[in-house]
């Protein structure tokens, strides 16, 4: 398993675009449910800082259990994603049920909501990705 992992600068470079999309998640959200009284602000701060607790851990073992397995990287990756994803979906559904709990919202529209808020995760992973690669201070992994 070759290549580099992004050093401090690039972390910051994937959490700072994370943390504005999901600030923007954080609006969507509380214009869905204007009874939401946290602001897009707190929910972008707990579900980045899940993201970082749960992140390069869960990243990393995906990848040395796909290892052994010895697929081409783009495979890898097809297999790492749908994971991922559901993944995704749970975190996501984990914090909005923190800020709708007294809210009584159907169980139905949080996943609907958890899933959407996972996609765009997803989605926000291009640039985020991006900007963490080409960041100096990269730490080569052998």
């Amino acid at each position: 398993m070759g290549g580099y992992f992004p050093g401090p600068v690039g972390y910051a470079a994937f959490a700072g675009v994370k943390f504005g999309g999901y600030v923007l998640a954080g609006v969507a959200l509380k214009k869905l449910q204007p009874a939401i009284t946290a602001s897009a602000t707190k929910i972008a701060a707990a579900r980045t800082g899940l993201g970082i607790l749960f992140g390069p851990p869960v990243t990393f073992t995906i990848f040395l259990a796909l290892e052994p397995l010895k697929l081409a990287d783009s495979t890898s990756t097809y297999i790492f994603y749908p994971f991922l994803y559901g993944l995704r979906v749970l975190i996501w559904a984990w914090v909005i049920f923190l800020f709708v709990k007294s809210l009584n919202l159907p169980k139905s529209e949080l996943w609907m909501y958890a899933s959407a808020a996972a996609l765009w995760s997803c989605l926000l992973d291009l640039p985020a990705y991006g900007l963490a690669i080409i960041s100096p201070g990269q730490i080569p992994i052998c």
